[in-house]
C-alpha cells in the first residue's frame, strides 16, 4: 500500500510518500500552508494512490502534547473532510533535528527549503520500519 507522510508546518507542509511492501519512502515536496492545501494533498493522494496518510504529531520530549499538537490535530481533523483514505497521528519527536542532521552537508539556504519534506521522509521512514 501506499502511504503519504505529511510534516504540518505553520508555513509549509512537507510529504513524502512510500510503500509498505516495499518498504521504501522518497520525498514528495512541500506545499504552501494555506486554504487550499487541502485540496492540494487530497490531489496528491489520489494521483500517488495512496491509501493511508500519516501525519506526524509533535509531541513534548516528555510525550504530552502542546499547543502545536493542537494546532496538528486541527488540521488532521479538517484533512479527514478532504480524503477518502485512513488519516492516522504519528510521533514526530525529533524528526526536524534528524532532517537537519541529514541535510547539514547542505547550504543554510538548501537547508531551510529541504528540511520539511526530509522531516516528512523521517517520519514515513520511522512508520514504515515499525511494520
Amino acid at each position: 500500500m501506499k502511504v503519504l507522510a505529511i510534516d504540518y508546518g505553520s508555513k509549509f507542509i512537507g510529504l513524502a510518500v512510500g510503500d509498505t511492501d516495499l518498504k521504501v519512502a522518497s520525498p514528495k515536496g512541500r506545499l504552501r500552508n494555506g486554504e487550499r492545501v487541502f485540496e492540494e494533498i487530497a490531489k496528491v493522494v489520489r494521483e500517488s494512490n495512496v491509501g493511508r496518510v500519516i501525519v506526524g504529531l509533535p509531541l513534548t520530549p516528555s510525550g504530552r502534547e502542546g499547543e502545536r499538537a493542537r494546532e496538528v490535530r486541527e488540521f488532521v481533523n479538517k484533512l479527514k473532510c478532504y480524503l477518502d483514505v485512513e488519516v492516522e497521528m504519528w510521533d514526530e519527536r525529533y524528526t526536524t533535528e534528524e532532517a537537519l542532521r541529514r541535510l547539514s552537508h547542505l547550504p543554510p539556504h538548501r537547508r531551510k527549503e529541504l528540511k520539511d519534506e526530509v522531516a516528512a521522509l523521517v517520519i514515513l521512514e520511522e512508520y514504515l520500519s515499525s511494520l
